[in-house]
Parts: structure tokens; C-alpha cells; sequence
């Protein structure tokens, strides 16, 4: 009876042994696969970490040569424009009207001697091509309301450059667009600059396009279809400055009451600051982000 009794006892100790043996190995095994798991997230998330700090090394790397390929642009922006190109600003009257006016006449000596026109087939000067441009599309503005109203507006808007300026001049332009980026960004502040100014007597040059024109394509490329579809076929920086450009011509035409088609400009200008602030190819970005914070003040724009 001893016997058997010693026989059972050790059995069931035998038994409990073997579940608590397996009860560990499955606690164990249990927090061992946790502990793993835990340590693969750990690894993870330092690999992701460790991505990401190579990243924004790269990316300081890339704004370091952009900035240092950004001054010898500017030099030899001198160099093609005169000293005058590095005073150029969008809000101090620095420069007189005759010394922008130089700038102009500089840029397009300077596409002159690049050889786009005669390349293209087409006759005269840059100056001349320009001029014969700028009356083209003030007569023939976009569509900046009713676009969709049926597919004739969309498709003429879609085709608009093409439609009023020609193949020859169209593909001049994207030359000068893609052959030139290291003085684009220059010109269009030149442009800009020029269009805006008012020469000493107060009164607008025949060369210059009307603020109404210039809201109709800055309409255009906010506001159409066929614009956006326009800028989305563009370098980033080329698409960024024509938003930006876009902006101050819609806040110059609320302050003449001009926005006849009740743009409200706060999104856009939201919009273009947070791509300008994530682009590193602009010389002047300090410039533009300036501008376009005292527009954030002005139209009571929050972060």
C-alpha cells in the first residue's frame, strides 16, 4: 500500500513538474518572441532614424552646393547684367526705372547671343520676339471663368500658348525655360520688377502688360485647369516662382479691386510658402519667404 501510495505520489509530482516545465517553456518562449519583437521594432525604428539623419545630410549636402553654385551664379549674373542685377529687389525701390530698363535690355542681348531666335526660324531680335509676344497674349487672354462649361474652353485654354503664340515661339520660350534654369529665377524677378515699377513720371510703358492682363493669366495658372496642367509639365522651380508671381499679382488686384472673379488668395499663398520653404534651388528664397509672410499678416493667415 506504501508502495503504491509512493508510486502516486510521484506520479503526480512527476506531473507537476511536467506542466510547470512546460508552463515555463511557453512563458518564456511567450516574452522571448515579445523580447524579439520589441528588439526587431527597436532596430527598426533606429534603421528608420539612422535613414533619416542620412537624409537630412544629404539634403544639407545638396543646399550647400546649391548655394555655393547659387553665387557663382550671381557673379556671373554680374558679369552678363551689370552690378545693378545684385540690388534688384521686389520691395525696395533701389534701382531707377532707367537702370531696370538696362537689366531688360541686357537679358535679352544676352538670349540674343545664345542664338534661340535664328535656332527657332525666327526673324529679328529677342527684343522684337518679346514685343510681338507680350501684344499677342494681352490680346488674347485665357479663359479664367466658365472653363468647364464645355469641352471648346477647356480644350482652348489646355492649348492656350500654343494656340495664340505658334510653334516657333512656343518652342523659343521652353528653350530659353530649359537651356537657361541658372538665370531664370533672376528673370523672372527682373520681369516682375519691371512690369510693377512706374517709371518716374508715373506713367506705365507700352511694353509693359496692364495689371488686368496680368490677373488674367495669374487666374489662369491659380484657378484653370489648363494652367495648373501648364505648371505640372514645369521645373518645380519655374512652377513655385509662377505661383509665387501669381500671388503678388492677385494682392495687387485686391488693392486696385481687380479680382473680378473673387480669387481668395489665402490658400495660395499657404500653398506657396510651404513649397518654397521645402525647395532648396532658390538664391533669393529668404526674399520670397519674407514677402510672402507680411501677405500671411495682411490677409490674417494662421500657420
Amino acid at each position: 500500500m506504501a508502495y503504491e501510495k509512493t508510486i502516486k505520489y510521484s506520479a503526480i509530482v512527476l506531473l507537476i513538474l511536467i506542466i510547470a516545465y512546460l508552463s515555463y517553456s511557453l512563458i518564456t518562449g511567450y516574452y522571448r518572441g515579445k523580447i524579439e519583437t520589441a528588439k526587431k521594432q527597436e532596430q527598426a525604428a533606429l534603421q528608420e532614424k539612422s535613414q533619416n539623419l542620412e537624409r537630412e545630410v544629404a539634403n544639407l549636402e545638396e543646399e550647400i552646393n546649391e548655394l555655393k553654385g547659387k553665387e557663382n551664379t550671381r557673379e556671373w549674373l554680374e558679369e552678363i547684367f551689370g552690378k545693378g542685377a545684385s540690388r534688384l529687389s521686389l520691395e525696395q525701390k533701389n534701382l531707377t526705372y532707367d537702370e531696370i530698363e538696362q537689366l531688360v535690355m541686357a537679358f535679352f542681348a544676352y538670349i540674343d547671343e545664345r542664338g534661340y531666335v535664328k535656332k527657332n526660324k525666327l526673324t529679328g531680335s529677342a527684343c522684337d520676339q518679346y514685343l510681338a509676344m507680350e501684344n499677342d497674349l494681352s490680346a488674347n487672354v485665357p479663359i479664367t471663368s466658365g472653363e468647364t462649361e464645355n469641352l471648346y474652353n477647356l480644350l482652348q485654354n489646355t492649348a492656350h500658348f500654343f494656340r495664340v503664340l505658334g510653334k516657333e515661339r512656343v518652342y523659343l520660350v521652353k528653350d530659353v525655360l530649359t537651356e537657361e534654369s541658372d538665370i531664370i529665377e533672376f528673370g523672372m524677378k527682373l520681369f516682375y520688377v519691371w512690369y510693377t515699377y512706374e517709371n518716374d513720371n508715373g506713367i506705365r510703358m507700352k511694353e509693359q502688360p496692364s495689371l488686368e492682363v496680368m490677373y488674367d493669366y495669374a487666374a489662369f495658372f491659380m484657378n484653370s485647369l489648363g494652367g495648373k496642367s501648364y505648371l505640372l509639365r514645369r521645373d518645380s522651380g519655374v512652377r513655385i516662382l509662377t505661383g509665387f508671381y501669381s500671388v503678388l499679382i492677385i494682392d495687387s488686384a485686391n488693392d486696385n479691386k481687380l479680382n473680378t472673379n473673387g480669387i481668395d488668395i489665402r490658400p495660395f499663398i499657404k500653398t506657396t510658402c510651404d513649397d518654397m520653404t521645402d525647395y532648396m534651388g532658390l538664391f533669393d528664397k529668404r526674399e520670397y519667404l519674407g514677402v510672402l509672410e507680411k501677405l500671411k499678416i495682411k490677409y490674417n493667415i494662421s500657420d
